[in-house]
């Protein structure tokens, strides 16, 4: 699909958003570029297709074709899916858990009637079971009574502007961007995330490969731009493992973490430029030769434990 037939699909949702944004109080920011809406609805954020969001920006990492393949499907839901914005929710909107989450009253299987039935008749909802529910209350307690700084994170979140959203203009491409905080608070930027890692190297991993660096980079530039400086408040995740013992940690995004996020930006919105001028968005085709890296090279005997080759005489 080219940009013009792109462009063609998304102009109502484009009309939509931008009539729906004018609807609720936004702050200006000290650049007259930016702005605030501490009101602003989740469905009215994503649908927003006018500026450019971290999520949106990710897939021009693979390619252009990607990133308006993404546009045109949306990310399908999933039980892990689920379970993160459940505990997102009871985290940090926990005002809105019953219009937004649908229970079921006992356990889910999808080949129950009873439950095709409840999650049909809730299909505008997020759809869980009680002991889904169950264990994401147990998870957010353990994430609010989390000690940061020296005290528990939920006097942080109790400080903050919860799912504040920053609206505002790139200054190097004069691109309209667009970021939500999970915690705006005063000293810190919170961003949380439920994952299947507890420890600081393998979340890095993650953090990484799902380009949390782009992330933590982009919002805080808008902070930055928000409140007319050069430096931005700490970048603080808070990683949630979702399997037991169900371990909290805090992770500050670092020097190289941010530039990292910098550099694939950069990146981003230089493609996102050069495709829109010349209406011509590639995908990943391309003629390689793979390599093996030292790491990855195959050693006979170390693939654990080989008694059998003694049998081999």
């Amino acid at each position: 699909m080219d940009w013009i037939s792109l462009d063609d699909a998304l102009a109502g949702v484009r009309q939509l958003a931008g009539s729906a944004l004018e609807a609720y109080e936004c702050r200006p920011g000290k650049d007259a570029r930016s702005a605030m809406y501490c009101d602003l609805p989740a469905s009215v954020y994503h649908a927003d297709r006018e500026a450019l969001s971290c999520s949106m920006l990710k897939p021009l990492l693979v390619s252009p074709a990607h990133f308006q393949a993404s546009l045109l499907e949306p990310g399908k839901p999933s039980p892990a899916k689920d379970f993160g914005t459940v505990v997102h929710l009871l985290v940090l909107e926990p005002q809105n858990l019953s219009a937004e989450v649908a229970v079921f009253c006992g356990v889910a299987d999808g080949r129950d009637r009873d439950y095709k039935a409840f999650a049909a008749r809730n299909s505008h909802r997020v759809v869980i079971d009680e002991p889904t529910l169950r264990k994401a209350r147990e998870l957010a307690h353990k994430i609010a009574t989390t000690r940061f700084r020296g005290r528990p994170l939920t006097h942080f979140i109790e400080e903050s502007k919860t799912e504040c959203s920053i609206y505002f203009t790139e200054p190097i491409t004069g691109l309209r961007l667009r970021v939500r905080f999970d915690a705006y608070h005063p000293e810190f930027s919170f961003d949380l995330k439920t994952t299947r890692h507890a420890t600081r190297s393998a979340f890095a991993r993650d953090a990484v490969d799902l380009s949390y660096d782009l992330q933590a980079y982009l919002y805080s530039l808008a902070r930055a731009s928000f409140e007319g400086t050069t430096g931005s408040a700490p970048f603080i995740f808070i990683s949630a493992e979702t399997a037991a013992p169900n371990s909290v940690c805090t992770h500050l995004a670092g020097k190289t973490f941010l530039e990292n996020g910098e550099a694939k930006l950069r990146e981003c919105l230089t493609t996102y430029k050069a495709c829109t001028m010349v209406r011509h968005w590639p995908d990943l085709s391309c003629s390689t030769t793979l390599e093996i890296q030292p790491w990855q090279q195959y050693v006979a005997g170390n693939e654990g434990h080989q008694d059998w080759r003694a049998g081999l005489g």
